[in-house]
């Protein structure tokens, strides 16, 4: 199977929008309105007449083009309407080191690898909405069910009355105070920009938690196909009351019965992952991809 190389402007969005829409893995970070947020230049290894599609999100320092994973994207990789394998996986990791010297992406839940090298796993957490809540809640932590309790006593109010600026303001303030460097301002606006569009096209869902009148917590939910993604921001406040806890047992009990996969997109960190497990979530594994070919003097280029 031939792997044919596209730049931007080759693109037939068209066709790769229906690729994403039919591939048995399609994800919203796929589409290319998403793509052309967080990478307006993105380009794309491809099989076929778009059967086998894989976005290549990029950038350039010290005149050196190397791949990157956007923030606010957890999974991007190979998708397709078919089986994908790990022979095809690896085929498309091997188109990309004559293209790019430095290479740290992050492929999908799909796709397979049965080699070590290059290849690093991760985790990620998800729960099947399809059943009833007092299922959904039968497979609670007990722990967890202890923090709903204490939550429902610290007054907090959780609904939909907020703007899209009151989330981004929070996220903003959360990645500061967490001196979280590598999260730039345009990464927030690339942000807000998804936001603003997936609430303009009905894909997109805001909720926020109120403690005495003021936004302590707030997630941002993105649903496209079967699939809903969540987004979270805390202030110290919320962080303390658990407020998190609220907003995701609050969109669980909403959207229960429902046939959608409930995506945590997260997490390696060991209270994150325990605390989107104690929902009864499932771990999920996908694969980081790191190839460091530049020469020498610079392999310490960092994104």
């Amino acid at each position: 199977m031939e792997i044919k190389y596209l730049k931007h402007n080759q693109i037939d969005k068209q066709k790769w929008n229906a690729a994403i829409e039919s591939a048995h893995n399609g994800l919203v970070y796929a589409l290319s309105w998403f793509l052309d947020t967080v990478s307006p230049n993105w380009e794309a290894l491809v099989i076929g007449d778009y059967d086998y599609i894989m976005p290549l999100t990029w950038r350039k320092k010290l005149s050196i083009k190397y791949l990157f994973q956007p923030i606010f994207i957890q999974q991007l990789g190979i998708f397709s309407e078919k089986k994908i394998t790990s022979h095809i996986v690896n085929e498309f990791v091997s188109e990309l080191t004559p293209l790019y010297k430095l290479i740290d992406i992050q492929l999908n839940y799909a796709n397979p690898n049965d080699e070590i090298n290059d290849f690093i796993l991760r985790n990620t957490q998800a729960i099947d909405l399809s059943k009833p809540y007092s299922e959904l809640y039968d497979n609670y932590k007990k722990n967890h069910r202890k923090n709903l309790i204490k939550l429902s006593n610290s007054g907090i109010v959780i609904n939909s009355e907020g703007k899209i600026q009151d989330f981004i303001k929070l996220t903003r303030e959360m990645f500061v105070n967490k001196g979280v460097e590598e999260i730039k301002a345009a990464d927030i606006d690339h942000l807000e920009r998804i936001v603003d569009y997936s609430l303009q096209v009905g894909i997109g869902e805001l909720y926020f938690g109120y403690l005495d009148k003021k936004i302590c917590s707030a997630a941002f939910f993105i649903k496209w196909k079967k699939r809903v993604i969540i987004y979270t921001a805390l202030s110290k406040s919320g962080r303390d009351i658990g407020a998190m806890f609220g907003i995701i047992d609050k969109y669980l009990k909403e959207n229960a019965g429902h046939d959608l996969i409930f995506d945590f997109a997260g997490s390696n960190i060991p209270g994150v992952k325990y605390r989107n497990l104690g929902f009864g979530a499932r771990n999920d594994v996908y694969y980081r991809v790191t190839i460091n070919n530049l020469p020498l003097p610079i392999k310490w280029l960092k994104k």
